[in-house]
């Protein structure tokens, strides 16, 4: 009861007194990082998202910008499960026609993370 008595007051008391610091932003992602997260989202998308091809070729490019080294294999191996863990959380939270929508988006021919990787109306082999 307490704890609402404090919610309710800072409520009441108005944005000024509720406020919290902002948290401090994001670390930017390691080229492994980032690489992963186009490998698994591209591929899953692909294996989900009706009509929808991965071009390995352009992948291929990605993981040759990102200078994955053999060295690194382990670690990558690692950020490719975690991250295929999270992509399928989210397809499942948001539902496959919001979730293609957004990897569309991200990978296919206008792509705002990285073009073309992703074809949409490619015929279903």
């Amino acid at each position: 009861m307490r704890m609402a008595s404090i919610l309710l007051a800072l409520l009441l008391a108005g944005p000024a007194v509720a406020q919290v610091p902002a948290a401090p932003a994001p670390a930017p992602a390691s080229p492994l990082d980032s690489y992963a997260d186009a490998a698994t989202t591209t591929i899953i998308a692909e294996q989900s998202c009706p009509g929808v091809q991965m071009k390995a070729g352009q992948l291929t490019n990605l993981r040759l910008a990102a200078r994955v080294n053999t060295g690194q294999e382990p670690a990558l191996q690692e950020k490719l499960r975690t991250r295929a863990t999270q992509v399928r959380q989210q397809l499942a939270e948001v539902g496959r026609d919001a979730w293609c929508a957004n990897a569309l988006a991200a990978f296919g021919p206008d792509g705002t993370v990285a073009r073309g990787v992703l074809v949409p109306n490619a015929r279903i082999r």
